[in-house]
């Protein structure tokens, strides 16, 4: 089985980073499946331009990192996306990614299975991971991608990347996927 995942946090080993880290390392301990581990903010990852060029040939027209990504994503049975909150929303890395992904069809998508890690802080903790939640719901539902878990954590008053309880069930997640 291959497994992608992407990063779409600017920071690296902040919570974010620490979180999917956790996740993989569930995996990893526990089946010999190839793993990508995709930091969007490495890639110059350009903005859609909405010209629909992809929707005759299933190929992006703008030609930038994306097109180092594309085989990466298409190429994964599971697909993790791991961003923070920033918001009420994804962070930009994550939404570009995601609108550049557009260009793969449904087609591609169709059978896979997700898993969506979310940080976030913030007085109303619940009503950005909701939004988010429910964007990633509705994009998976469009494609025929299947949502297996979720895992939002609030980095209020313990930063996520310290809380071993939120280690734990990062790491317990990342085992149960390979189990499926």
């Amino acid at each position: 089985m291959k497994i992608a995942a992407f990063m779409g946090s600017p920071r690296k080993h902040k919570n974010t980073d620490v979180i999917l880290d956790a996740f993989l390392m569930g995996i990893k301990e526990n089946s010999n499946d190839e793993i990508n581990n995709v930091f969007l903010q490495k890639y110059k990852i350009s903005n859609c331009l909405a010209c629909d060029s992809c929707m005759n040939t299933h190929k992006c027209v703008v030609n930038d990192d994306m097109q180092d990504i594309y085989p990466i994503f298409e190429e994964a049975d599971v697909v993790i996306f791991a961003t923070p909150i920033y918001w009420w929303s994804m962070s930009g890395q994550m939404k570009s990614f995601i609108d550049r992904l557009y260009a793969v069809g449904s087609a591609k998508m169709k059978g896979k299975k997700a898993y969506l890690l979310m940080t976030y802080g913030g007085e109303l903790p619940n009503s950005g991971p909701e939004l988010v939640q429910k964007t990633f719901e509705d994009i998976f539902e469009y494609v025929g991608i299947e949502l297996k878990g979720v895992l939002g954590v609030c980095s209020g008053e313990i930063p996520a990347c310290d809380n071993k309880e939120v280690l734990k069930q990062a790491y317990e997640m990342g085992k149960k996927s390979v189990l499926f």
